[in-house]
């Protein structure tokens, strides 16, 4: 891929975009700043997750869903299939999670069979300690956006998001 022109060559001296429409090329070109620009803000708050708090971002991701939930608590595959960040093994950040306090594992009451995992009271003082500073540094990666285009792009990228449902 050549970083410029994000084309992708092929035999001779012809490339695969010579055949998209000035359309598909206009979309594409704004999908991959999406992306890129969706990983960097990504990326720069797992490093500062990291530092200030001495956790990856999927930590906050887990207890931000339990928060959210109802009784703050879900099933494994629920919580799984709710993450924001990829999560890897999530047994084993559960475990991990568990041993320092921050959840724990209580029996679903309608099956037996499964468990749920619950938010504790220091998972919630410490979610509300890494909120807080997640909503600084989101904030700050879109200082440079007027409050009128952050909704007009909150709205556009809805209409996105129904397309694809």
């Amino acid at each position: 891929m050549n970083k410029e022109t994000d084309s992708i060559e092929t035999a001779g001296d012809l490339t695969i975009e010579e055949g998209y429409t000035e359309r598909q090329r206009r979309v594409l070109r704004l999908w991959l700043r999406l992306v890129r620009t969706s990983r960097r803000i990504e990326a720069d708050v797992s490093a500062q997750m990291h530092r200030s708090f001495g956790a990856r971002f999927v930590r906050f991701d887990v207890l931000s869903q339990l928060y959210r939930a109802p009784q703050r608590s879900l099933s494994v595959g629920d919580l799984g299939a709710s993450l924001l960040a990829p999560s890897g093994n999530i047994s084993s950040l559960l475990d991990r999670m568990e041993a320092d306090g921050l959840v724990r594992r209580v029996a679903d009451p309608d099956d037996r069979r499964r468990y749920l995992i619950r938010l504790t009271d220091r998972g919630l003082d410490q979610f509300g300690e890494m909120a807080l500073a997640n909503a600084q540094w989101v904030t700050s990666a879109f200082s440079a956006i007027d409050d009128d285009t952050l909704d007009r792009l909150h709205d556009e990228l809805g209409s996105i998001a129904a397309i694809c449902d």
